[in-house]
């Protein structure tokens, strides 16, 4: 769906899509995280990906290990792709407040607000505030490093896709991604 159609529906349902889309680029986050598992392995076939860990974090734990004892893959790549590494863990957390707290609307502001679902130590209650413009902008870091960790996994198999490995890629509502530099 278009951007433009998305911003006439009613809030609840536009949040209810954001939320599909920020779930969908998160099995594609995985599976392109799984590729760089095996890929560290040596290895690119699909049977490989199952091999991984089973949670996001333990998987860029491990391809983080595997990344420090690879031959074959220069400095400058290194440090890129652990950087994909980090920014892939950074944004599952992101990711996690938006599937494991509570979207609601802000009755006092208009807008929306997560809400933890546990009590801090403190005994207040995690309330972050939150906009269609920063959903839509996690869906597009999403698919950015999705698309970086695909390129990273070329890069460490046979040296190709060095561009998304190591450059700076912007993703895009629509899935894709521009190379920036």
């Amino acid at each position: 769906m278009e951007l433009d159609s998305l911003r006439t529906l009613p809030s609840s349902d536009q949040r209810v899509f954001l939320l599909g889309r920020i779930t969908a680029e998160t099995t594609s986050l995985d599976a392109a995280l799984r590729f760089v598992h095996a890929a560290l392995r040596g290895r690119h076939e699909i049977d490989a990906f199952l091999d991984a860990p089973r949670y996001i974090t333990t998987i860029v734990k491990e391809c983080k290990a595997l990344l420090a004892q690879h031959d074959g893959i220069d400095d400058a790549g290194r440090r890129a792709v652990n950087a994909t590494l980090t920014a892939a863990n950074k944004l599952y957390a992101t990711r996690n407040r938006f599937v494991h707290d509570m979207l609601r609307a802000d009755l006092l502001s208009g807008g929306w607000e997560l809400a933890g679902l546990e009590r801090q130590p403190d005994g207040e209650q995690n309330i972050t505030a939150t906009t269609f413009d920063g959903m839509v902008q996690l869906v597009e870091d999403l698919v950015g490093v999705t698309w970086r960790l695909r390129g990273a996994a070329f890069y460490i198999l046979n040296g190709s896709w060095g561009g998304l490995a190591t450059g700076a890629v912007e993703g895009q509502w629509d899935g894709s991604a521009d190379y920036v530099s």
